[in-house]
Formats: C-alpha cells, sequence, structure tokens
C-alpha cells in the first residue's frame, strides 16, 4: 500500500509540473498570437484614468470605426485579437455612443465627447490600443489599424 502512494504521488507531481509549464506556456507572445490576450479594458483604464463604461464605449467606438475602413477579412482579424470585441462593439450601439458609421476621425473623436473624453485624451487612444496590440504580439493587427488612422 505504502508503494502504491509514493507512485500515486510521482504522478501527481509530474501531473502538476507538467500543467504548470503548459499555463506558462500560454502567457507567452507566441500563444497570445493564436487567440485574444488579456482584456485591454483595465489596462486603456490605468493608462488614461477612466471608467470601465468609458474605456469600453471608446474602444467600441474605434472597433465601429475600424469596421467601415477594413475589408471584412482583415477586420475579422483584429476583432480575434481583442478581447469581446463583438460585445464592445454591440454595447456602443445600444449605449448610443455610436448611431451610425464613423466616416473619418474627427466623427470618431467626436463620438468620445459623449463619454466625457475630451478631444485632446481622445486623440491619444487609439494610439495606445495599437501600442498594446504590438505588444500582445499582434503586430500585424497594429499595422492594419495604423493604415486606417494615418
Amino acid at each position: 500500500m505504502r508503494a502504491f502512494r509514493s507512485r500515486l504521488h510521482c504522478r501527481l507531481l509530474v501531473a502538476l509540473a507538467w500543467l504548470g509549464v503548459c499555463l506558462i506556456a500560454s502567457t507567452t507572445p507566441a500563444a497570445l498570437a493564436n487567440g485574444p490576450g488579456p482584456s485591454i479594458i483595465p489596462q486603456l483604464q490605468e493608462r488614461f484614468d477612466l471608467s470601465e463604461r468609458q474605456v469600453k464605449g471608446a474602444l467600441g467606438a474605434l472597433l465601429v470605426f475600424a469596421r467601415h475602413r477594413l475589408p471584412k477579412p482583415e477586420f475579422d482579424q483584429l476583432t480575434r485579437s481583442i478581447p469581446n470585441a463583438e460585445y464592445i462593439m454591440q454595447e456602443v450601439k445600444l449605449q448610443g455612443i455610436v448611431t451610425r458609421p464613423l466616416d473619418d476621425l474627427d466623427e470618431y473623436e467626436a463620438s468620445l465627447a459623449s463619454l466625457g473624453i475630451a478631444q485632446l485624451l481622445a486623440s491619444q487612444f487609439a494610439p495606445v490600443v495599437m501600442e498594446y496590440l504590438g505588444a500582445a504580439g499582434f503586430s500585424l493587427e497594429r499595422d492594419m489599424l495604423a493604415r486606417i488612422l494615418y
């Protein structure tokens, strides 16, 4: 019985070690390239000192702007790199933050005024989202967004 417990204990330790290796590997940039990374919302809240509603509204408006500027396959690829992108876009439409297509950056930034985000801060939002994408290993998606912003 004692030998059985010892072998079981060893197997459990090996299984736990393997699980630890898998968890560590799943947070690398290579793993992030295969799916969305951690939510950008808390990072943007901290960076800009905004509420969650303001950040989701600004991000949703940016995605709506991108939807009308990028070909569908590229837009779909961009939304896969941002967790809950579809939900965030639906939310800004339901809340009346974005009520129609945004034709240019001025309209995008103006939509943020309804969230209490001043123009100076609004102009900094998209570049920080691009920075996040690049840091998370989504350089292709960052470049797609940059192409429509500049």
